[in-house]
């Protein structure tokens, strides 16, 4: 069985292979990391479409920049764009097992993102 570190080792060599900067390839290894940190490094295997919900529910009540190397937190939470853009980023990642072979069934296909990123219109 492969633990999701695993995964997200060869999904970073596909994106260096891609010829991604090493900005984005940082970025991509922080945001699967963090998944990775939120079920414990599990078998790929064993994650379901739950954990990602839950993994974006706690990102939807986390503080910006909270865990940022160079930037202090602030005092607010993270956007609805920043939520969808780690969610879909985690969802590019299976996609990727999947393709690779690496596991038989896609646990994060039927999870919806359409209204993560919509902002608020009375904001306006």
């Amino acid at each position: 069985m492969t633990t999701l570190s695993d995964g997200l080792a060869a999904y970073k060599i596909c994106t260096q292979a891609e010829g991604k900067s090493q900005r984005t390839i940082g970025w991509i290894a922080d945001i699967v990391g963090y998944f990775n940190e939120f079920p414990g490094d599990p078998y790929i295997e064993t994650i379901a479409a739950n954990d990602l919900r839950g993994f974006t529910i706690a990102l939807q009540q986390r503080q910006a920049f909270s865990n940022h190397r160079l930037a202090k937190p602030q005092n607010r939470m993270l956007s609805p764009q920043s939520v969808a853009s780690y969610a879909k980023e985690i969802k590019a990642c299976f996609s990727f097992l999947e393709r690779e072979e690496l596991i038989a069934n896609n646990p994060v296909k039927q999870v919806k993102l359409d209204k993560l990123c919509r902002k608020d219109k009375k904001a306006k």
